[in-house]
């Protein structure tokens, strides 16, 4: 299913009814879709919480239109705050994966609607000292970074991105870590204890600076919880719980 909103045709996947009186995204990772199973297990999930929920592929990936130069931090902000506006901005309850959590705490301190978040496994900026070498250094000097995602329908096969280094440049504008020491909304970080993506200290920090309300939850899982349904299962009662 696509949708236009005012700048992008937007694949999505979306699950409750449009009579609901509150709205929720979930934001798929780095170079993710929004097919994957925990995408669409956590839409389903917050579907039958009352929730009208959301998940879509970022401008220039997957089912949505556009070519890789439209994949930005930027875009993808845009196509959050446009698609809350499609939906007639009702309260917005929004989660992700990865850089999709990333996306929710952007979200989260530039918009009123936004009332709560959900990072899982998320840093609070794409670039860090820790990653600074690999997504700026060396990515700059190749021009593109070559990333590979499986097909939601056949993990046997993957599907190439060429990532330009346009996208670091433009994500360095983009880092929530001073904005979530004031953000009073309700922010749930969830981190893995085996994660090598985004280790768990990251999390850990971020959750520490962060305002109150807050909560920390740990899973014994590395960064791809979604190849396992017991994880995604248990992301979805942790979250579930937060928003009770």
């Amino acid at each position: 299913m696509k949708i236009r909103t005012s700048s992008f045709n937007l694949g999505i996947y979306a699950k409750g009814t449009l009579a609901a009186d509150k709205l929720a995204l979930v934001c798929p990772g780095l170079l993710d879709t929004k097919d994957y199973p925990h995408m669409r297990s956590h839409v389903e999930f917050l579907a039958e919480r009352g929730y009208y929920a959301v998940s879509f592929d970022p401008p220039g990936t997957w089912e949505s239109d556009g070519d890789i130069n439209l994949y930005t931090t930027s875009n993808y902000l845009k196509a959050i705050f446009e698609l809350i506006e499609y939906f007639d901005s009702p309260p917005t309850f929004i989660m992700g994966h990865s850089m999709g959590g990333s996306m929710s705490m952007y979200a989260a301190v530039r918009s009123d609607t936004v009332k709560a978040f959900a990072a899982i496994m998320s840093a609070p900026s794409f670039v860090r000292e820790d990653n600074y070498d690999e997504r700026v250094t060396r990515w700059q000097e190749a021009g593109i970074k070559l990333s590979y995602r499986d097909l939601p329908d056949d993990p046997a096969k993957k599907k190439e991105f060429r990532l330009p280094f346009s996208f670091s440049e433009d994500s360095r504008q983009y880092t929530a870590i001073e904005d979530l020491k004031t953000l009073t909304k309700p922010k749930l970080f969830v981190a893995g204890n085996k994660d090598t993506s985004v280790p768990v200290q990251i999390v850990k920090d971020a959750y520490r600076l962060a305002a109150n309300p807050k909560e920390l939850h740990i899973l014994k899982s590395g960064h791809d919880y979604r190849r396992h349904p017991r994880m995604i299962k248990e992301v979805n009662q942790i979250v579930g719980n937060f928003l009770q």
